[in-house]
This record gives C-alpha cells, structure tokens and sequence, in this order.
C-alpha cells in the first residue's frame, strides 16, 4: 500500500534518474526535465480507493496533451496542494500559479501541464464521484484554484495522514478515506453552477455511472447496445461521455485495463487471443496495438515481465499505472 521513488536512489537498468521517472510517470503523463537542477522524491500511498502523493520536484513539468488523454482515458481527479515554493498549473482556460497553501484542482480527462522550479506538494487523487457528490459539473473545475481558507482543513488533514498512515492497515485506510472525501466536499462548497446546469451535469452524471456499469458486465458491448440497455439515446449517452473523450474511447480503456488485470494474474494461463476477446476485442491485432500504445508493452511483454517480478517493486511503472487504472 506504499510506493516510493527517488531520483537519489540507484535507478534500475542502468537507467538514468530522469529516464526512471518518466518511465514510472509513463502512463499518466509525459515528465519534461525543465533544467539540471532536476530532481524527485515521491512517496505514494493508497488510502482506500483514492491515492495520496507526497512529491518534492525540482526542475520538472508533467504534461497530458489530448493524444495521451484520450488514449489511456483516465477520468479521475487530482487536487494538488502546495506545501512549499510554487506550481503552475496550465489548461486549455489558461495559465495559474498555485502558492503556498492553495490548491489546484486537475480533471484527468482533459489536456493539462504543471510545472515546479522548486515545491512540495500534496496530490490527491480520487475517483470522479467523489467530486460528483459534492459539484453536479465537476469538469468546470478544471485548472480551478480553492485559496488558502478553503483548502487548509482538507491540507492539514492530509499532511497528518502522510505521517500516520504507514502503520494503518487496508480498513483503516477506508476510513480515512471517507473522512478525505467529506473535507474534499467541504472544501468544494460553493463550486457548484447554477441551478438549471445541476439539472443537466447531474443527468449526465447518472447516465455516466449507469454505463460504465454496464461496460464493465459486457465488454463487448457497443454504444448503441448501452443506449438501449440503459434507456438513454445515442445523442444522450455521446453528450455524457464527450467530456471523456466520446464513449467508443471509454469502452477501449476498460477492455485494455480489465486484460491488463489478467494478464498480471499469475493463475491465468489462458491464451491471450482468448483472454483479448474475453475483454470484448474483436482481433487480436488491434487488441495488441491498443494494448502497447496504453502501456507501452504489448499484452505478450506485459505478461512476462509481470510473472518474472511477481509483485511489483515499489519503485514499479507496473505498480503504479495499476492504482491508477482502480480510479477509472
């Protein structure tokens, strides 16, 4: 439940610091080294289905331009809270610079770049519900900065979690994380949009959840099978998703993580064309350029890197883009 990196540390393979870091960030973002004072310490832990980041970055910048955001689908949410020095943080509405106590908020489903000269920060990530719960539009959100008197209930909570939590187990963990959510809502108060958008945003939500659900119990399914299943229309069910990058890009993002989940799986010998069309693929071929363009490994590679290390380590790309793939 704990993951560590940093750049001080031997990197594996003769890699360079640089090289293993964008190598453990590979599945989220693109890592830009912005100078030679580059450096990082990371340490990440789960906290129930959320992930809590304590990060110390010197001279880098983490980027998701629309290629990568609508190839790997991501749709959680980051707030990033910074402890010390400064980040800037651009999106499509712009660019900000996020001081000492403030918090930036990212939606994963859009293009963004943060940028750190020299900062600690805090980064939550959390599943879109959660943000759901507390603002009906929380794509609106992106980029947004809470001020200092907003976020330090939420920051002063979660810089006593990072203390504490190594010696908590997987239940007190669910707990913590429920407390996390409500000083996440708490700190949100006042976001929301105006009363005829929560209308709409909250629908749309509904019509989200409804789907993903059936996605997951039939993977080869299509949209036009969702939409009837769900009693929704196609325009309805393609204006809900659009914000993802159209629901045919979140139906391949949960056929390749429930492969990936699989393939990982050291009692599942099954043959990976069978295991690829078990995922809802139609071809082999497609499932495996999908499948390396996603995680950079073809479904064969993954398979036997994964049985070779067992577990991954806690410095793993492997590690990481598996509790990434859990806030989908």
């Amino acid at each position: 439940m704990t993951l560590q990196f940093s750049t001080d540390v031997a990197a594996p393979c003769g890699q360079c610091g640089f090289e293993a870091y964008h190598d453990l960030y590979a599945s989220a973002a693109d890592a830009v080294r912005l100078d030679e004072t580059f450096a990082v310490a990371v340490t990440a832990e789960r906290v129930g289905g959320m992930i809590l980041f304590d990060r110390q970055l010197w001279g880098v910048a983490h980027v998701r331009p629309r290629r990568r955001v609508q190839r790997n689908g991501f749709d959680h949410f980051t707030a990033q809270i910074v402890l010390k020095g400064a980040l800037a943080v651009d999106t499509p509405d712009g660019s900000r610079i996020v001081g000492p106590g403030e918090c930036a908020l990212i939606d994963m489903s859009q293009p963004m770049e943060t940028r750190a000269s020299q900062a600690r920060v805090i980064t939550l990530s959390t599943p879109r519900d959660v943000i759901e719960a507390a603002v009906p539009e929380p794509g609106r959100l992106h980029g947004a900065v809470l001020p200092q008197d907003r976020a330090c209930l939420l920051t002063g909570f979660l810089r006593s979690a990072l203390d504490e939590i190594p010696r908590h187990g997987a239940g007190d963990r669910q707990r913590l994380e429920r407390v996390t959510a409500e000083l996440l809502s708490l700190a949100l108060a006042g976001h929301a949009p105006p009363a005829a958008e929560v209308v709409r945003t909250a629908s749309e939500a509904v019509c989200r959840r409804r789907a993903l659900r059936y996605i997951d119990a039939h993977l080869g399914t299509t949209p036009d099978d969702i939409a009837r299943a769900i009693g929704v229309s196609r325009s309805v069910l393609y204006r809900a998703f659009e914000p993802r990058g159209g629901v045919a890009s979140v139906i391949r993002s949960r056929r390749l993580a429930r492969l990936r989940a699989l393939l990982a799986r050291p009692d599942e010998g099954g043959r990976i064309s069978d295991l690829s069309r078990a995922c809802g693929f139609s071809s082999v071929s497609d499932c495996s350029r999908a499948f390396k363009a996603a995680y950079g490994l073809s479904p064969s590679d993954y398979r036997h890197l994964r049985w070779a290390e067992g577990r991954p380590s806690a410095a793993s790309p492997q590690g990481l883009a598996e509790w990434w793939d859990d806030l989908r």
